[in-house]
């Protein structure tokens, strides 16, 4: 089964006053998130500070991570984000992640220098054959400097283990394009490869379901993600307009404030004791966290079914 289709929850790593991980906190929040009607949770991924811990403090959030959601659900697919700057340390991320028994994993192209097509390319095989586990690539030019192609993607699916990958898009129609333009270039086998949706903004929109939705927020609004997600695919305008029209105010403002500190702020202010993103990033100020819960308490599908999927 490809562990990368459905609606996929990336929670945050929930930090300590002192910037250590909240080991407690993290229970609490997967085994909730576990407990909603996501399809898969994935830690370690943008929303959850990878970048920011050392190998051993990801090592320890991913195996509590994963023991946390399969104490609540035994068969939902838990998966780990790995990257890092070096091959050599994003196959002991590997070895790592394997060992604490997720279910796939998502490798970006973080660098300091800007990766060549070539280099990408081999990093992503290294990657691939690394374990039997399946790999999600992700396209993050934002962060990384590097967007994937379509036929680089293309090249790298025919490689068994590479059965996924997570990008955003200007807008609905400009993925919708690309995901019809890779389906043409996947190699004959490929028929489970999935094609996911991140970008806050462009999943909000609710404008194409793809194959997959991956987001930190649907780790703090589940329900009401699963409720848009569950209306588009079966076309219920009025269903997904009203479910859109509901998130459509918090997710404007939460894109204009600074990104990861953003849905530091959101989970707070949802109920989750996330703390602070680690330093150097900064948390949001009071007015923010404040308008994000005034945001929150606008969204009928959050109560009661969303306080319930985030602890309170």
């Amino acid at each position: 089964m490809n562990p990368f289709r459905g609606l996929i929850a990336y929670p945050v790593t929930p930090f300590n006053d002192d910037g250590s991980v909240n080991f407690r906190e993290l229970n609490r929040h997967v085994s909730a998130v576990a407990g909603s009607p996501v399809d898969a949770i994935t830690v370690l991924g943008s929303s959850g500070n990878f970048a920011y811990l050392d190998r051993a403090e990801r090592r320890d959030v991913i195996t509590a991570a994963v023991e946390a959601a399969k104490a609540v659900r035994p068969d939902l697919p838990v998966c780990a984000g790995v990257s890092a700057v070096g091959t050599r340390e994003l196959l002991q991320n590997i070895d790592d992640a394997a060992a604490a028994g997720v279910d796939g994993l998502l490798v970006s192209t973080v660098s300091y220098y800007p990766l060549t097509d070539e280099e990408v390319a081999a990093q992503c095989a290294a990657a691939a054959r690394q374990s039997a586990l399946p790999v999600c690539l992700y396209s993050n030019p934002r962060t990384t400097q590097f967007s994937f192609s379509l036929e680089l993607v293309a090249e790298l699916a025919a490689e068994p283990t590479i059965v996924a990958v997570k990008e955003s898009a200007a807008d609905a129609e400009v993925f919708r394009k690309r995901y019809e333009h890779l389906r043409r270039l996947l190699p004959a086998g490929s028929k489970d490869f999935s094609h996911g949706m991140s970008g806050d903004a462009l999943i909000a929109d609710a404008g194409f379901a793809a194959d997959a939705w991956h987001g930190g927020p649907i780790a703090v609004l589940p329900a009401h993600y699963r409720v848009l997600r569950d209306a588009l695919e079966v076309a219920d305008v009025e269903a997904t307009d009203a479910a859109r029209a509901a998130l459509a105010p918090l997710m404007g403002y939460f894109g204009t404030l600074r990104p990861l500190s953003n849905l530091y702020g959101l989970a707070r202010a949802a109920g989750i004791d996330a703390g602070d993103p680690r330093l150097p990033l900064q948390p949001l100020p009071g007015s923010s966290l404040r308008e994000l819960a005034r945001l929150l308490e606008g969204i009928e599908a959050f109560r009661p079914a969303e306080r319930a999927s985030a602890g309170e």
